[in-house]
């Protein structure tokens, strides 16, 4: 259990370098270079970066479908480590992950192409 203990911990301390690196890099988003839409992720540093200022209202403008997702998809990875800490069946190996991730990956299509359309330029990155 300790050994698992330390994979798991390991994992989040990598995820977490990669997601300052992110911050602190700042790499341009490749979609939106060479296509000129904005992808669901476009505007995601910069709303990461209001809500630890502490500005919601500018984060909800930069990327609300991320501003959504994100602490979801912490509160997965979170709930997956205790689990696998534990030895216990993860969630991901479920019968009904598939369906829900596919459902997020269909979310994340649809925001896309919706932040994308001229009546709804109010969902792109202000």
């Amino acid at each position: 259990m300790r050994r698992r203990a330390l994979i798991a911990l390991g994992i989040f301390l990598a995820l977490g370098a990669g997601a300052v690196a992110l911050l602190l890099l700042r790499p341009p988003c490749l979609i939106l270079e060479y296509t000129g839409f904005y992808c669901a992720g476009c505007g995601t540093q910069r709303m990461v970066l209001a809500l630890l200022r502490g500005d919601l209202k500018s984060a909800a403008g930069l990327n609300i479908f991320m501003l959504a997702t994100l602490p979801a998809a912490g509160i997965y990875a979170a709930i997956e480590a205790v689990r696998y800490v534990r030895g216990e069946r993860l969630l991901c190996r479920a019968k009904g992950f598939v369906p829900v991730l596919l459902g997020v990956l269909a979310a994340a299509a649809v925001f896309t192409l919706l932040r994308n359309q001229p009546g709804l330029r109010w969902l792109a990155p202000a």
